[in-house]
């Protein structure tokens, strides 16, 4: 009987180092390393978000890259059918429209807000309504791929494809 154990217990070792080894989850789509520098007027853009969708449907896949506080994004291609991205690896080849936003959102402080940091609450007068005041760090121009005049091609290999952005 302990011939019979031993061969099953090595039996069920190959069959799991089998399964690490052959079932790691979906396959990976090959990607092209892609990363840049997101400027405005010259000024490197921190937590800004870029977007990279293909001029064509169907060739390329569409990616996105968040910018580091020294302006550098690293894109990650989406999720296609049942192929898995490897996170900051990039994108297929070809060309792509690219996009860039990043907005800061200012929110009128509520009363309760006011409080909590020790400062005078100033309510707006009776009938007038507070909206969030929205400034552009990157133009609006910019915040849609396919109508920013921003056109990158992606090549076979390492890309670095820094985006200069002006505010005019």
């Amino acid at each position: 009987m302990g011939r019979v154990h031993q061969g099953l217990m090595l039996l069920g070792l190959a069959a799991c180092i089998a399964a690490a080894v052959g079932c790691g989850g979906p396959p990976a789509l090959q990607t092209e390393y892609v990363e840049g520098l997101v400027t405005v007027d010259g000024e490197p853009v921190a937590d800004a978000t870029v977007t990279f969708v293909p001029v064509t449907e169907g060739q390329g896949a569409s990616a996105t890259g968040m910018t580091n506080a020294q302006g550098i994004y690293k894109l990650t291609a989406a999720v296609t059918g049942d192929v898995a991205a490897t996170p900051e690896a990039g994108t297929l080849p070809g060309e792509y429209h690219v996009g860039v936003v990043k907005n800061i959102v200012d929110t009128p402080m509520s009363q309760e807000e006011a409080e909590k940091q020790g400062i005078e609450y100033v309510p707006p007068p009776p009938g007038v309504r507070q909206e969030p005041k929205i400034t552009f760090v990157v133009p609006q121009k910019y915040n849609f791929p396919r109508k920013s005049g921003l056109r990158v091609t992606v090549e076979p290999g390492r890309n670095n494809i820094p985006l200069e952005l002006t505010s005019n």
